[in-house]
């Protein structure tokens, strides 16, 4: 199944197909070099979600169609940001720490990502904000 983000972030992926979209998720990571992946969706409609693991770290990614991409790990791992932006094709947008978990988001709108950092900025419940330079 050869994929890739314009067949499920830049396009609408497969609605109420689990098996399908976590398939398509899992070649698109394996053939951006993130072997050793495996994910698995747990909503099939959006907000699209799938989790798995990769080298011990828990992965999860959540997203919108050409709205937002989020990656919610156990721990911070360069290595797999910078896949999800090869993947997406643009950088980060902003990280942080919210209940246990490293978040990473990426927003293609600017204006809607700094409408989203603004909204966690000062919140109690997220620590290490870090905006993102594009």
């Amino acid at each position: 199944m050869a994929t890739n983000a314009t067949t499920w972030f830049y396009g609408e992926p497969e609605k109420g197909r689990p098996y399908l979209i976590g398939e398509r998720l899992t070649h698109t990571f394996w053939a951006n070099r993130l072997a050793d992946i495996y994910l698995r969706c747990t909503q099939a409609d959006g907000p699209f979600k799938v989790e798995g693991e990769w080298r011990g770290i828990r992965v999860e990614m959540e997203w919108e169609p050409k709205k937002y991409f989020k990656l919610l790990t156990s721990q911070e791992d360069q290595g797999l940001m910078a896949v999800c932006a090869e993947v997406l094709g643009f950088r980060p947008s902003m990280s942080y720490v919210s209940d246990r978990k490293h978040v990473v988001e990426w927003y293609p709108n600017r204006d809607e990502a700094l409408a989203r950092l603004k909204e966690i900025q000062g919140q109690p419940g997220y620590t290490n904000v870090r905006k993102s330079v594009r």
